[in-house]
């Protein structure tokens, strides 16, 4: 159960984390 409701926190946080690499190394890119 505590493993469920880490899961739905911290999920979100490393897919957040991931977007924001991506969108600042495509800034980078151009």
């Amino acid at each position: 159960m505590i493993n469920t409701i880490l899961t739905l926190i911290i999920a979100p946080l490393i897919v957040g984390i991931l977007i924001e690499l991506f969108s600042w190394w495509l800034n980078k890119k151009q």
